[in-house]
């Protein structure tokens, strides 16, 4: 084997086997390193051979390499190519990279711990693998070989205890390294008095005394059946399917979808999702634009050889349509360089052409080597051009290899909501939808999170089991919530000298906790400092996700006084923080964070965030940011008192409304313009003419393109009246012939174009 001698990088060690002794005390000192950083709130989340010095005579170990150490107990991986991933992809946890739908946290250093042990007793690494996504199809869905299969002299518990510590799911390893230290230190002690190790109950002193929720979904076996089925058909069958997911707010409908990043891997397929924003209705498929920015971001970190292949491929697809989908996903640009205006066409047309270009360039990401899944949610927000795509997807073949997932809240959409009519009509026309409902968790669901949160017997757990379900009737999120809450309000407590937790059904009965998910959220913000909740108000009052550039401009604040302030809140678990953007947790918390802001400050807040992107947003990038811009505005009309003011938010609304025409968003379009038009009043004629007659132009023709006749006839009636210029009578007089033509009423529109000649 190896003589050791003198302390040195544990990476020189392992290129052949340690002896069972040597393995032994290393490995003792290297999780009693590992044990002492996580007390400190330090998870390292790169533990490999490299990053350990050891002292061979001593035994004693210290970790270095802690470029990516984080002290947030828990945080998610976005889904990137393996390439982007931070951390060493042979050490990795199956949660880092990203698809697994679990958190990283201290259990994550525990399964790198198990891969640096394994390669110190066999002297190899459990996988081999050739390229990055090799590797994470590794880590994610191969079992290693037992080490005592590869080395004759491993005793079989230390390598029950590898196997533990390599388990896939972050709830079936180790908890703590203390644990593991414990069982390590067992094995040591039996082969130096007897030189054998019996077996024993793995885990026996391995109780956290931080409490760490599961992260595994509890009834709802059924469904994630349903949904990984719904996938292996579009991967063996290639058509393109649809899967609806339903279920009150917070009852895990993105969970449930979220399981699907594992079964993606083997299959190499892509994954996108975008999220509707309930203040964000009228921007034309922003949440499209959402999800195809999570396709194309990933291309901008290849090398210009690789993107070789990709450019050609997107510009065979998108030509001559190209800045068709670099108007909604500005960064493509920078892949396939800048594109010509496409040309004018009629409307029906234009939408037309539109829809067959967005087809195309799904169908790029789609394919039989990758195919892709879609997810959209919250689909009771969902703009109306968002809908018409849906159902062009569904009734159109030519995309294929496609899994489109909406996921709704089933109790704020009836029969009337758009949503519901538009599935109707497409039940009708034959499309076939797989249904999904997710309903409250019962009792016992509740009782095995607390046995497996709280390492403790079902008996023991039920009683509390009975009182979360009371409160939270059922609602994951709000129970994880609640329990969550109990252990800030020390009612549920780490007991050490019973080394179990305690909770006392009697204080928790007195407490009088709310049975309110967003009231229940209020008390755990106002917990954070002032700074931080002035600036989450901010970030809600944007969405439920924002770019950092945007919130620093809400904030005006400096980079890294925004990252200062928002850190307790990412800590707290309240929001998530990716490369370049927040997230909040959940709607309920965006929710909870607006309520925080007074009823007669929003509108103010809204007025000044609005004033700040505009005056902080360049000419370059205004058309670019000019949706964020006037929803900022519009939700603070009322306090415009400035006619010059009013007259400039009017011109912003103007631009975003063409712009959504572009879109062929006819109906966001008009909600745009009805806000400008509200800021003007008749003296507008006389003032500023041509802004108020290119609003209510637009205006006329969106409304001919909505088929709302009445009103299109009406305005353009009254325009044809107020046109001053011969170009703009002209305009007029062109739409009149549409609207007539498009109402076989020949005889008015002769009579319109005589009015004209």
């Amino acid at each position: 084997m190896n003589n050791l001698t003198n302390c040195e990088i544990l990476s020189k060690a392992v290129k052949v086997p340690l002896s069972i002794p040597d393995f032994f005390r290393l490995a003792i000192g290297i999780t009693s390193a590992l044990g002492e950083l996580h007390s400190q709130g330090i998870v390292h989340k790169d533990v490999k051979p490299a990053n350990v010095i050891v002292n061979f005579a001593t035994g004693e170990a210290s970790l270095t390499g802690l470029g990516l150490a984080t002290r947030l107990p828990r945080h998610r991986q976005s889904v990137e190519s393996p390439e982007m991933v931070a951390g060493t992809l042979a050490y990795m946890a199956p949660e880092q990279t990203g698809r697994m739908n679990r958190s990283i946290d201290s259990r994550s250093d525990l399964y790198s711990l198990g891969v640096t042990f394994y390669e110190m007793l066999i002297g190899a690494l459990p996988f081999t693998a050739s390229d990055p996504m090799a590797w994470v199809h590794c880590h994610i869905a191969r079992l290693p070989v037992a080490p005592s299969l590869r080395r004759s002299d491993v005793p079989e518990t230390l390598s029950a205890i590898i196997l533990k510590l390599l388990a896939k799911a972050p709830e079936e390893r180790y908890q703590t390294a203390v644990g593991v230290e414990a069982d390590l230190r067992r094995c040591l002690s039996a082969s130096e008095a007897s030189g054998q190790i019996e077996s024993f109950l793995l885990g026996d002193c391995d109780v956290p005394d931080r409490l760490l929720l599961p992260e595994k979904l509890y009834g709802r076996e059924k469904q994630i059946e349903l949904l990984l089925a719904a996938f292996d058909r579009v991967v063996s069958q290639g058509k393109t399917e649809i899967v609806l997911v339903s279920g009150y707010s917070g009852i895990g409908k993105s969970s449930v979808v979220n399981e699907l990043h594992q079964v993606l891997v083997p299959h190499r397929g892509l994954f996108a999702a975008g999220k509707f924003d309930q203040y964000k209705r009228d921007v034309p498929y922003a949440t499209l634009a959402q999800a195809f920015q999570s396709l194309i971001r990933p291309l901008l970190s290849k090398s210009e050889e690789e993107l070789i292949n990709c450019r050609d491929v997107l510009c065979e697809a998108l030509d001559p349509n190209g800045s068709l989908i670099v108007d909604l996903v500005p960064e493509l640009k920078h892949i396939i360089g800048e594109q010509p205006p496409v040309p004018e066409l009629p409307p029906q047309d234009a939408q037309q052409r539109f829809l067959f270009t967005l087809r195309r360039f799904i169908g790029v990401f789609a394919r039989p080597e990758h195919p892709l899944v879609l997810f959209l949610d919250d689909l009771q927000w969902l703009d109306t051009a968002t809908l018409d795509l849906f159902e062009d997807l569904l009734l159109q073949t030519d995309v294929k290899h496609l899994l489109l997932i909406g996921a709704y809240r089933d109790n704020e959409v009836n029969s009337t909501h758009p949503l519901m009519r538009k599935l109707d009509s497409m039940r009708q026309a034959g499309v076939i939808f797989q249904d999904i409902v997710l309903s409250p968790l019962d009792r016992e669901d509740l009782g095995r999170l607390l046995v497996d949160s709280l390492r403790c017997e079902p008996e023991r757990a039920d009683p509390l089991a009975q009182l979360i379900h009371e409160k939270t009737t059922g609602n994951p999120f709000f129970a994880i919530q609640f329990i969550s809450t109990l252990a800030d309000e020390a009612l549920l407590t780490f007991d050490y000298s019973q080394s179990q937790w305690s909770w006392d059904l009697n204080q928790i009965h007195a407490k009088g906790f709310t049975d309110n998910v967003v009231e229940l959220m209020v008390v755990k913000l106002r917990r954070l400092p002032l700074d931080t909740q002035r600036s989450l108000q901010q970030f809600a009052c944007i969405g439920n996700s924002a770019e950092f550039e945007l919130l620093q401009v809400a904030c005006q604040d400096s980079n890294q006084e925004l990252h200062d302030q928002l850190w307790e809140a990412v800590r707290a678990g309240l929001i998530f923080r990716s490369k370049n953007s927040y997230r909040f947790l959940h709607d309920r918390v965006q929710e909870a964070t607006y309520s925080l802001i007074p009823k007669d400050l929003r509108a103010q807040m809204h007025l000044r965030i609005g004033t700040m992107l505009a005056e902080n947003t360049t000419a370059a990038k205004r058309e670019e940011a000019i949706f964020e811009i006037v929803n900022q505005f519009n939700r603070g009309l009322h306090l415009i008192d400035s006619s010059e003011e009013r007259e400039r938010v009017a011109g912003l609304n103007l631009v975003a409304a063409k712009r959504a025409k572009v879109s062929t968003a006819y109906s966001a379009g008009l909600k745009y313009l009805e806000a400008g038009r509200s800021l003007l009043a008749e003296t507008t004629w006389e003032l500023n003419y041509e802004l108020i007659f290119a609003i209510e132009c637009l205006t006329a023709e969106c409304e001919l393109l909505t088929a709302e006749m009445v009103a299109a006839e009406t305005r353009l009636t009254m325009l044809s009246r107020r046109a001053k210029t011969r170009h703009d009578f002209a305009v007029v007089t062109r739409l009149r012939l549409t609207l007539y033509t498009t109402m076989d009423r020949s005889e008015l529109a002769i009579d319109a174009f005589l009015d004209y000649l």
